[in-house]
């Protein structure tokens, strides 16, 4: 028999980046708020130290933070065209499972797009010519610019409790690398 729960304002499917922060923003105006999360709890102490967290075969070959496609997927298709299919393997996207969703498997990575990613289409077509792109392919520019986005980054940085400003990792400096609060390892090669 179902168990009845009692009365909430909002309902939050997914405890990620987005569903985090809305629920403080939410629960610190005094709305009520549940969030529900599939997959397992998480938890700092035991899930994210060592030697835990450097089980390559756990994390990079067996994917344990990101959503197991053979029980729940979703379907994908390369054009209009085409039937959209079942994904049942993981490659460059890697959906998240579990409390922090994919801001837990991404370690909490954050890259800020760059203006020329938002005008991919527009970037191309300028460099390549305008048969350069299939007529089929659905690529196409943001409608958006860095500078109009600027302002969301930073109240995302400062929601997150990341240090706002651009910093150098592995030798590529972007204004999209951001690091937490946290003191890294003496091995990180970021600086900010």
């Amino acid at each position: 028999m179902a168990k009845k729960l009692p009365e909430v304002d909002v309902v939050l499917v997914g405890l990620g980046w987005t569903g985090g922060i809305l629920a403080k923003e939410l629960t610190e105006a005094g709305v009520k708020v549940v969030a529900l999360e599939r997959g397992a709890m998480r938890s700092p102490q035991q899930d994210f130290t060592v030697p835990r967290i450097r089980d390559e075969l756990r994390f990079s070959s067996r994917n344990d933070l990101t959503q197991n496609t053979q029980r729940d997927t979703l379907t994908i298709r390369n054009n209009v065209s085409q039937e959209a299919l079942p994904m049942r393997r993981l490659g460059s996207f890697l959906p998240g499972e579990g409390l922090g969703g994919a801001g837990a498997h991404w370690n909490g990575v954050t890259w800020r797009w760059n203006d020329t990613e938002f005008k991919i289409r527009s970037r191309y077509e300028e460099r390549y010519g305008k048969k350069y792109i299939p007529e089929d392919m659905t690529i196409q520019d943001w409608g958006i610019t860095y500078a109009e986005l600027e302002p969301y980054y930073k109240n995302s940085n400062a929601r997150r409790a990341f240090p706002a400003g651009p910093a150098i990792c592995a030798g590529r400096s972007s204004p999209a690398v951001i690091r937490s609060k946290v003191r890294a390892p003496a091995t990180t090669r970021c600086r900010r």
